[in-house]
């Protein structure tokens, strides 16, 4: 009996493909999503791109419900898999667009190439803590789904230098190339291997059934912990994505800041946003990672980790608002280091929020927390857009794009604040644990008790 115990639940070297996977196709979304925010004179003039066209806000959130519905009747290879292709062709349809004057008859290509990669937004998101939960042990969890969720910051640091290096130094349309070739290599690095789940689960809450959709949207709506976590990360993680968006818009030429990639200094270097925007997210992917590592390690912190991390975070953006307005050093060093801890504060707290959602909703499945954790980011992301579209922060005003500094603050308070209501719950932990300690009641037993008839009655009891 205790040997069939350990067969039931035990983890596979393929988990680590099946991370790599999600974790490029994550990172691969982010290069591609971004793909003209950073060229936008360039892609003006290629494609005759307007400003509206190149921000291309993020519609794709209507199908967060359906992408959700999809995930749980269909399964993650089905949604993994074709979120990989989806991508790829998103990608490639780029490519076939002609240069200006000719553009404007096939521009259309470019629309519906960058909603469907909008829309890979979606898997990148939500499948990470599904992943983690069907494939990880207990205490890999939380450090798997960070690696996946973290990788998006790393494509952020990519397609923050990638982008308009191959832009300036060969063509647009070489560096959509290579984006649909990067992206054809991971559809196909999916296709070979993406099970829907491994032959025996890691654990006995990945093989427990699932709440269905409908009953598990209700319980959510009444479940006071989770929507603290949605409200909370929803704001903090949304708000550092649109913040991000805009970083080169507050650092303006006129603060003496540029977005070239190519430096020949410490000091060009310091004042290129494209550098700080980059370092920040590979310094955010690795806190990140460290995070949860730490909380695998350490388990039932959710709230303590969240909680230092949010005031780190508060704090950090408060020191470069200050900055900004002339209270602090406007040093670029300061503005550079500032930046920099805000945005490594704020990514780090991601994968936290995640997997807090899992433990407060379990058994209702991952992908359904997670999708509405998802929704409420990007509806904050949309917030941002919309702003920015309004004309209210442009470089046309650079004094009005300063305010955004504070509107960041305040929505970094404002979730530290919703936080403090947060009471935590390890509802898919504690099933693992009872299990764990019955499996350990019954080795003592084992040692203790001769081999006979009741030794095994006791066993199975």
């Amino acid at each position: 009996m205790e040997s069939e115990r350990k067969e039931n639940y035990k983890t596979y070297f393929g988990r680590y493909y099946v991370l790599t996977a999600i974790s490029l196709l994550s990172a691969h979304q982010n290069v591609s999503w971004a793909t003209f925010g950073s060229i936008a004179i360039e892609a003006w003039q290629a494609y005759g791109l307007t400003a509206i066209e190149v921000t291309l806000l993020p519609g794709f959130i209507l199908f967060t419900i359906p992408f959700v519905w999809c995930l749980k009747r269909f399964g993650l290879r089905v949604v993994g898999v074709s979120g990989a292709w989806i991508l790829a062709l998103g990608c490639t349809m780029r490519v076939f667009v002609p240069y200006a004057p000719n553009a404007s008859d096939w521009v259309w290509l470019i629309h519906v190439g960058h909603i469907l990669i909008g829309y890979v937004g979606l898997p990148v998101m939500i499948l990470p803590p599904k992943i983690s939960s069907i494939w990880f042990s207990p205490k890999e969890r939380v450090f798997a789904t960070a690696v996946a969720v973290t990788s998006q910051s790393l494509g952020v640091a990519l397609g923050f230098i990638m982008n308009p290096y191959l832009t300036q130094e060969y063509s647009i349309r070489t560096m959509l190339i290579v984006q649909a070739e990067m992206s054809l290599f991971i559809a196909i690095f999916f296709s070979i291997y993406f099970p829907p789940h491994p032959p025996t689960p890691p654990s006995v809450s990945a093989k427990e059934e699932r709440v269905d959709f409908m009953k598990s949207l209700k319980e959510l709506l009444r479940n006071h912990s989770y929507i603290v976590l949605v409200l909370s990360g929803g704001i903090v993680m949304g708000g550092s994505f649109g913040f991000q968006s805009v970083l080169s818009v507050i650092l303006n030429p006129s603060s003496g800041f540029n977005d070239k990639v190519k430096v020949d200094s410490i000091w060009s270097f310091l004042r290129s946003t494209s550098w700080m925007g980059a370092v920040s997210a590979i310094l955010g992917s690795i806190s990140g990672q460290i995070t949860g590592l730490l909380a695998d390690r350490f388990q039932r912190k959710f709230k303590v980790i969240l909680l230092v991390l949010m005031s780190l975070t508060t704090l950090s953006v408060l020191w470069f608002a200050l900055s900004i307005y002339g209270w602090g050093s406007s040093n670029p060093v300061n503005l550079f280091i500032t930046y920099s801890l805000f945005y490594t504060f704020s990514f780090a707290s991601m994968p936290i929020y995640y997997e807090a959602a899992v433990e407060a909703t379990y058994p209702i499945s991952e992908g359904i927390s997670g999708g509405i954790l998802t929704l409420s980011c990007n509806a904050a992301i949309l917030i941002f857009a919309v702003v920015g579209l309004a004309g209210v922060f442009s470089l046309d005003h650079p004094e009005r794009a300063k305010a955004m500094t504070w509107t960041m603050t305040g929505l970094s308070t404002l979730s530290l604040l919703i936080l403090l209501f947060y009471f935590e719950h390890y509802k898919r932990l504690s099933v693992d644990t009872a299990t764990k300690q019955k499996e350990n009641q019954n080795k003592c037993l084992s040692k203790l008790l001769p081999d006979n008839d009741e030794k095994q009655l006791l066993l199975n009891d």
